[in-house]
């Protein structure tokens, strides 16, 4: 290993790694880059960040001789802990799924927990912080009372952000509820926009077939679920190689109907987020998805063009992002909408939410002059992260 490889070239042997089932044109480039010698320190602690360490072991453990021991060593401790816990958290949340089935309450299992037992061939390869839950509005009271019952508290989101207690829109409530190291989050909008949106088509919910331990839960359908991960991504600016590795997985179950799909971003008017989840996992694994597949929900050159802005598709390769604000779906799909009103009825509370709930949101006392600051931050930052992308740019 006498050529050590370079920050691009480590970040290529991540993403080859972060995905399962690597055909064998790939695992011979893993090879070569193993060979030349990885920053194995900075390598580890980035796939660790990027949530795919498991997926890292699974797709080098077969090249021993290409790897320090104690690297491999560690690893495979990382991968035997994941698997561990995995399974331990499925267990623990067992007792809520049958109490809920039982009430007849309509939640369903979404992301993690759903992803590493149905996207996955190995529960260990898909880690996961908390289980996400979406819920009805209606149904939250009894399912409140269940959790208290069952020996949860809410507890404080593991970023800064408010809690119920702070008034705000409706969108800034996604509560989290814990039990030892059981976390719980909690979602009432499952496409995660920033305004209302019409409730999920009942026919949308499969019935409860995905088994965790003895007890079936109510997961989306396939397309639901694709679309959710794709904008779910988008929110967070793709920080994360696993959550486009799930796109990747979703897109390539066998039962997906692309025409559903479709149906979905018709309804819904998400088809920038979605195009450009679907068109960055093609960037990263080619021919995951078939092209003819692809442009049908290819949006127009405007569309596209700012997508590219934002999120440019070598930058995702290489790992270099600017983490946009979580709204920039939302921005996108009242694009899609074409409604003035709604447009300005949604973007008031983003840019200018309550003052009360901006003050817990960012620990500032709701009279301080800072909050001012707050709301002129809130306006300047998009901006100010455009023109950063503009001196940046080729």
């Amino acid at each position: 290993m006498n050529h050590p490889l370079s920050r691009q070239q480590d970040a290529r042997l991540l993403v080859l790694c972060a995905r399962p089932d690597l055909p064998r044109r790939d695992l011979a480039e893993v090879q070569d880059l193993l060979r030349q010698g990885p920053h194995w320190g900075s390598l580890i602690k980035k796939a660790d960040e990027e949530g795919v360490l498991a997926l890292l072991y699974e797709n080098i453990k077969g090249f021993p001789e290409d790897i320090p021991q104690g690297v491999l060593e560690r690893l495979k401790v990382h991968y035997l802990r994941s698997l561990a816990r995995n399974a331990h958290i499925g267990r623990q949340v067992e007792p809520l799924f049958r109490e809920i089935r039982r009430s007849g309450l309509n939640v369903v299992l979404t992301k993690g927990l759903r992803l590493a037992l149905t996207a996955y061939s190995d529960v260990a390869l898909r880690p996961f912080w908390d289980v996400d839950l979406v819920a009805s509005s209606s149904d939250w009271p009894a399912l409140e009372k269940i959790l208290l019952s069952q020996g949860f508290v809410e507890a404080p989101r593991p970023e800064p952000g408010e809690r119920r207690a702070a008034p705000g829109p409706a969108w800034t409530y996604s509560p989290y509820f814990r039990r030892g190291e059981l976390v719980l989050e909690f979602h009432f909008n499952v496409l995660g926009l920033h305004f209302p949106i019409r409730p999920v088509p009942a026919d949308g919910v499969l019935p409860p077939t995905l088994a965790v331990g003895g007890t079936e839960v109510m997961v989306f359908s396939p397309e639901q679920e694709l679309c959710y991960l794709c904008l779910h991504a988008q929110q967070h600016s793709y920080r994360k190689l696993i959550w486009l590795t799930d796109i990747g997985q979703m897109a390539t179950q066998e039962k997906i109907s692309w025409n559903k799909v479709a149906e979905i971003c018709q309804a819904f008017k998400i088809q920038a987020p979605v195009y450009h989840g679907l068109t960055l996992v093609n960037r990263l694994w080619p021919e995951t998805i078939e092209r003819r597949i692809l442009s049908r929900f290819a949006p127009g050159f405007a569309t596209r063009t700012l997508l590219g802005f934002f999120w440019p598709e070598a930058a995702v390769a290489d790992r270099e992002l600017i983490s946009w604000p979580c709204y920039m779906p939302s921005f996108f799909s009242l694009c899609e909408r074409r409604s003035a009103r709604l447009a300005v009825r949604s973007l008031g509370p983003i840019l200018f939410p309550p003052r009360l709930w901006l003050a817990r949101a960012c620990g500032v006392p709701e009279n301080s002059l800072r909050l001012y600051y707050q709301y002129a931050r809130r306006l300047a930052r998009p901006v100010g992260l455009a023109l950063r992308r503009l001196v940046d740019s080729p």
